[in-house]
């Protein structure tokens, strides 16, 4: 996927995050945030407060279904003040990152890691975003530059992934 130049990139994509810091090319310094430490929750606001502090540069968020979750309202101020945010989410039901975690640390079946029936896009709608299932990469590609075109509204998309542990 190829993302504008001046694209400023917000992740907390929890298993997919050692992925996307070595695929991602930011166009512009200082313009991909992500946290340092793993910590799970930031995401989602300081997407929207990235979108802010920008206005003129689009703002893509890549989550993971998990970590959106702890700070999901986020999406209801994007829509209530007509924040331009494009948030991707990839979707595997489970804190992944947290399942790869104990099995380096030798704990592996902690309880309360899967997330079955999780509807991101009924939720998303439910604050009020314009959200997506995309089901190919070429459904993403579409849905990304469609919402980054779209300066009124947040969009949302969500993408099934592959769950760390079966």
């Amino acid at each position: 996927l190829n993302l504008p130049a001046d694209t400023l990139l917000v992740t907390e994509a929890g298993s997919n995050e050692f992925t996307i810091s070595t695929c991602v090319r930011p166009g512009q310094p200082f313009s991909h945030l992500t946290a340092a430490g793993g910590g799970l929750g930031f995401g989602l606001s300081a997407a929207v407060g990235a979108q802010l502090a920008a206005p003129d540069r689009p703002v893509v968020a890549a989550m993971g279904d998990g970590s959106m979750h702890y700070a999901i309202t986020a999406l209801w101020t994007a829509a209530q003040y007509g924040i331009p945010l494009t948030i991707v989410v990839a979707s595997n039901s489970e804190y992944g990152i947290l399942k790869e975690f104990g099995g380096i640390e030798h704990t592996t079946g902690v309880p309360g890691l899967d997330l079955p029936g999780l509807d991101i896009v009924a939720t998303a709608r439910s604050y009020g975003v314009d959200a997506h299932e995309a089901g190919t990469t070429d459904e993403v590609a579409e849905l990304l530059n469609a919402g980054i075109a779209d300066r009124n509204r947040p969009t949302l998309i969500n993408v099934t992934t592959t769950p760390v542990s079966a």
